[in-house]
């Protein structure tokens, strides 16, 4: 169907001489048509909406593009395994990786500074969103060009609330609140769903978790009431993790195991988005862009019935959400020759056209001011105006998952270390000692101090 799609729309369009006559409902940049030119593209992705989506329109893009693409999509620890041993090899495997944002300072020692294609193509990076365009910015280098780069925020049932008389959840008490008067009325729904299952979701969840309460996982520099992310030093990477706000992060975590759906120890990522679209939460935290899930499904209970704030906090700490998501890059070892190619790909995987295609088939996510500012994407995607408004009020943050090489070892310790705990294996001060101590290992090792 998409195919037929693509075609009807260039009908009776004019089209050069040798260039492929498809097009996304509008006008494929110059650049794009024929970009491959007969040769091979190998992209390395993440089994997000946008790769997913790239997987379902993946014959279309080769019928553009002219060439073969080379899609290798894979799970977010898998990736992150593939990106370290690519790196060792002589000639990398792959043309394109993705790179999750607070995996720039992991990675940077092996990715391309693409500054000199950016001056040598006229590349102007000012369409996109200054926080989604500057988060891959690290000593002056433009290490990536943002794809699918999308905070976590907190979705809630209107519909729901408005039926009880409960105000949008600004607060973690407000979240408790509000879940405990949901499951006391509404037999079938729990309060609400998040990722609590063991390893990287739940890891993720401490750290976010604990910046609600106005602290980082390490001992960054304090601005105001953020950090500052772009002078980390040595002496910064002792880590804050047996604290006050840890101790409040894991008791958070056991109220919320409370007013949640069964089986949520093992609930993650998509999983938590469709137990919410189906009716069987009243709140989720989400990524902003998987709330395609429902806003695609014309089944879904949830369409068209989602509120949206930032990360809802903890006692006197301001609200914030943690920005993320995926960048496209260059590996350093890439065949020189390959270069140019794969800085023609970005160009045409991260155009308007592109980023406004994705939102059609399930990434509603819009990095670039021109395309968040569509009536036609507004209007597929009711998230991105609260996204844009977040950016605005200086809600997204990054400090919270900070783009240190160690990050990844970080979310591991916790994300054993807490599913501990709800299981009930652990006490929530033998956690934090033990999280405290091995990532304070792993920082000695490291030679930090």
């Amino acid at each position: 169907m998409f195919r037929k799609m693509m075609k009807e729309n260039i009908r009776g369009a004019a089209c050069i001489l040798g260039a492929t006559c498809l097009a996304f409902g509008a006008s494929i940049p110059a650049h794009a048509q024929g970009v491959l030119d007969g040769k091979t593209i190998r992209i390395l992705g993440i089994g997000d909406p946008v790769f997913q989506v790239m997987q379902q329109i993946h014959g279309d893009l080769e019928e553009i593009a002219g060439g073969e693409i080379q899609l290798d999509v894979r799970p977010f620890d898998v990736l992150h395994q593939q990106v370290l041993l690519n790196a060792q090899n002589d000639l990398s495997n792959y043309d394109l990786i993705a790179v999750d944002l607070p995996q720039f300072g992991e990675y940077r020692p092996f990715l391309t500074n693409l500054n000199p294609l950016i001056e040598e193509n006229d590349y102007d990076g000012s369409d996109f969103h200054d926080v989604a365009w500057n988060g891959a910015q690290f000593g002056g280098n433009q290490l990536g060009v943002p794809l699918q780069p999308h905070p976590e925020i907190f979705a809630y049932r209107t519909d729901v609330f408005e039926k009880y008389g409960l105000d949008a959840p600004r607060t973690h008490d407000d979240v408790l609140a509000a879940a405990k008067t949901i499951e006391e009325n509404e037999a079938d729904m729990s309060g609400v769903c998040w990722n609590a299952a063991r390893g990287t979701p739940i890891g993720q969840s401490f750290i976010m978790t604990q910046g609600d309460f106005g602290a980082a996982p390490i001992d960054m520099v304090k601005v105001g009431d953020d950090f500052d992310m772009g002078n980390i030093q040595p002496e910064n990477m002792k880590p804050t993790i047996d604290t006050a706000e840890g101790e409040a992060t894991l008791n958070y975590f056991l109220a919320l195991l409370e007013v949640s759906p069964p089986g949520i120890l093992n609930m993650a990522w998509d999983e938590r988005v469709r137990v919410f679209a189906q009716g069987g939460c009243a709140m989720t935290y989400i990524w902003s862009g998987r709330s395609a899930i429902y806003e695609l499904d014309e089944d879904a209970p949830a369409r068209g019935n989602v509120g949206y704030v930032s990360h809802p906090s903890g006692p006197d700490s301001p609200n914030r959400s943690t920005l993320g998501g995926w960048y496209l890059s260059i590996p350093t070892n890439i065949d020189p020759d390959r270069v140019d190619l794969a800085w023609n790909v970005i160009e045409w995987l991260t155009s308007p056209e592109m980023i406004a295609e994705y939102t059609k088939h399930g990434n509603c996510v819009a990095p670039r001011k021109s395309v968040s500012a569509d009536p036609e994407v507004i209007a597929r995607c009711p998230v991105i105006p609260h996204v844009n408004q977040m950016a605005e009020d200086g809600f997204l943050q990054g400090w919270q998952r900070p783009p240190v090489p160690e990050i990844q070892k970080i979310v591991d310790v916790l994300g054993a270390e807490s599913h501990q705990v709800l299981t009930g294996d652990k006490s929530v001060k033998d956690a934090l000692a033990s999280a405290q101590r091995l990532i304070d290992r792993e920082m000695r090792k490291a030679q930090y101090y």
